[in-house]
């Protein structure tokens, strides 16, 4: 539709609103500063043609243009908070004031315990002299107004305004109370998986005269639940200590009936079980038969899944029947290795952790770098340079720098030039592959990660292992990066880099982009090496003025007494910025040749604007810096000359530069006739 995108843009400015205006005290200024970007939003939604009311659907939003699915996780967000506070149908004028956007705001934002109804959320508006922004409920197949609102679901007729409209169909209401009721039904059970004493309340209810097929029927839903989370052997524990604190008339029959027979079937009953400790192992076998323990060893033998865990079920089973129901029973023979014996707790530990992909990525990186060391080069394996360089590329896209960097440390003593050898050795070959572009891209993904340290270390020593080739290509990547903080990063580690990263820097002084040329100007300056000043001086022709202001720092810096002579070209620049940086380089102590120019900017036309006056102002600062007769001369020329009385700009350089002389020259006393001559 055609303002659907005004539609989407609006419901997000309100997400971002309402989020932020919690944040926030009210009446704040950044909390007001939030209502108003809502407004500006609002208002171009309304120039857009996007008509109110808009409804909430069960999957979507609707309005008068059509229908907007929310596939969005915040627009989803959005809809089940209103959904939770009965809210059906929203709808605001055009004529709307920011302080009722602020009240709808801090309505999203109360609890929904609170505000659990339409009509708890319409009284809230009223309450507060409301009127530019109304709420509905959701239809309920034609309830009564009276009795819809005693529900707290609303009825779906608008309440503002004469005439009264349906917002949805028996449908949709019906299928919004259903959806609502499962979501809170989950939430409830969700929380109850954690709680011991509520679940064992719960149990004693659901197992009330004997029904333990109804409580193995609640164990089994609350296992299923579980299996997609990743906390499944916590909530599993929760629901076996409730288990095992209901009176042993349920324990019995429950363990005897449902759970051991369902555990060679069910993964739910397997699951729990494999949860149980020797103690509660023993306490179970307190209250079944001797022979369904047997029976149910017998089962297990059969089980498909899990064999790790089943076995050592198993082996509990076996040990907690060789020693007897009883507590403390002695075991019927010696045995010869416990399951909880350290060693082979530490053992099973070892084994565990070598499996990790991450320790088989380490050792397989030791092997081949052995193994590329100890070879003859007429016998090496070409596969090991290109298992290497897969090593490293997994390593890098897995999280796992310091493995890349010991690969390049391991090749890095053979670190002579590549075009000395013929034919290349194995570690270079690894060298250039780790130099490619596949590999030097990974590594400016670490750099948009944060925090940013770590990476920048990391991404260091990289390009000065990978060589000349690995930092040309990321000085290519960083003329590409779209990102400024990204950038900023990049240019922080070829400065640490440092020389072997001049080359490609400079390459970049000829791109037509400007920002790409400042980028790599900025680089030079951290760097701060004498043989990229050469390139430099031609840069300070460049026709973008950030660009020369940054050539004008970086070749004082580099360049020494040799930046003089191009730098004072750029007094008379026609960029503000860059002639007060210029001049402010050019102003070192006893440097006369400078004067000549400083005395044409300070001389010449009066200030005309605030830019010009901060030139002029430099320009005297310089003078003073540079201290001779000749810059002191000029000064006293400034100072005696007319300055009317409403250019203020004019009279503000003067009276600096009659302070100066007089702080550099303190028995020169000039007349006030002659400093305030109107």
């Amino acid at each position: 539709m055609s303002n659907q995108q005004a539609l989407v843009v609006f419901l997000r400015a309100l997400v971002a609103a309402k989020k932020s205006l919690a944040l926030y005290p009210p009446g704040s200024e950044t909390a007001m500063a939030w209502i108003e970007r809502l407004r500006r939003s609002l208002d171009d939604a309304f120039r857009q043609g996007l008509i109110f009311p808009i409804r909430v659907a069960r999957d979507s939003f609707a309005w008068a243009g059509g229908e907007l699915p929310t596939t969005d996780r915040a627009l989803k967000g959005l809809r089940f908070e209103m959904q939770s506070r009965g809210i059906g149908e929203l709808s605001i004028e055009p004529s709307v004031e920011n302080w009722e956007l602020q009240a709808m705001l801090e309505l999203l934002n109360k609890p929904i315990e609170q505000l659990a109804s339409i009509t708890a959320a319409h009284s809230y508006l009223r309450d507060r002299a409301v009127v530019r922004v109304s709420v509905g409920g959701a239809g309920l197949g034609g309830l009564p107004a009276s009795s819809a609102l005693d529900t707290g679901w609303g009825t779906g007729i608008e309440e503002s305004g004469s005439g009264a409209s349906l917002a949805w169909t028996d449908g949709d209401a019906l299928d919004l109370l259903v959806e609502s009721i499962l979501e809170l039904v989950d939430k409830r059970f969700e929380s109850l998986a954690y709680d011991r004493t509520g679940l064992l309340e719960w149990f004693q209810t659901v197992s009330r005269g004997g029904r333990v097929d109804r409580l193995y029927a609640a164990v089994n839903m609350l296992g299923a639940m579980a299996q997609g989370s990743g906390d499944r052997e916590v909530r599993a524990r929760t629901t076996l200590e409730a288990l095992m604190l209901l009176p042993d008339a349920t324990l019995a029959p429950f363990f005897t009936d449902c759970l051991l027979p369902g555990a060679a079937s069910d993964l739910t009953a397997f699951n729990l079980l494999t949860q149980v400790t020797e103690d509660e192992l023993r306490g179970i076998a307190r209250h079944v038969p001797r022979e369904r323990l047997v029976a149910l060893t017998t089962e297990l033998l059969e089980y498909p899944w899990e064999e790790g865990k089943r076995l050592r079920l198993l082996e509990a089973i076996t040990l907690t029947l060789e020693r007897g129901a009883e507590p403390g029973a002695s075991p019927a023979g010696p045995a010869l290795l416990s399951h909880q014996d350290p060693l082979l707790l530490e053992l099973r530990q070892e084994i565990i952790d070598a499996c990790r992909p991450d320790v088989l990525l380490a050792r397989s990186a030791d092997v081949l770098l052995a193994l590329v060391s100890s070879v003859h080069p007429g016998e090496y394996p070409g596969f090991a340079a290109d298992a290497l360089a897969e090593i490293a590329r997994e390593a890098l896209a897995g999280g796992q720098p310091d493995l890349v960097l010991r690969v390049l440390r391991g090749v890095a003593t053979d670190a002579a030039p590549e075009v000395s050898r013929e034919p290349p050795t194995p570690t270079m070959l690894i060298r250039r592959k780790l130099a490619g572009p596949s590999h030097v891209s990974l590594v400016v993904d670490l750099l948009r990660r944060d925090p940013p340290m770590g990476p920048m270390d990391v991404a260091t020593e990289y390009l000065r292992f990978a060589g000349p080739e690995g930092v040309e290509v990321f000085t290519a990547l960083l003329a590409e990066e779209p990102h400024r903080r990204v950038r900023i990063r990049m240019c922080e580690v070829l400065a640490r880099v440092g020389v072997p990263a001049i080359p490609p820097l400079l390459s970049r002084l000829a791109d037509k982009r400007w920002f790409v040329v400042r980028n790599a100007l900025y680089t030079l300056r951290k760097i701060g090496h004498a043989s990229a000043f050469p390139a430099i001086v031609a840069a300070l022709e460049h026709p973008d003025p950030r660009v020369r202001l940054e050539a004008v720092r970086v070749a004082v810096q580099v360049g020494g007494a040799a930046a003089k002579a191009p730098v004072l070209r750029r007094v008379h620049d026609p960029d503000a910025s860059v002639r007060r940086a210029a001049i402010s380089a050019v102003g070192a102590p006893g440097n006369d040749g400078a004067v000549p120019e400083l005395r044409k900017v300070l001389l010449g036309p009066g200030a005309r604007s605030e830019d010009d006056a901060e030139v002029q102002l430099g320009t005297i600062r310089a003078l003073a810096s540079i201290g001779t007769s000749a810059a002191l001369s000029v000064l006293e020329a400034a100072v005696s000359r007319r300055a009317w009385f409403w250019r203020r700009a004019e009279r503000r350089v003067r009276d600096l530069a009659a302070q100066t002389l007089s702080a550099r020259k303190p028995r020169a006393r000039v007349s006030p006739k002659a400093v305030d001559d109107r």
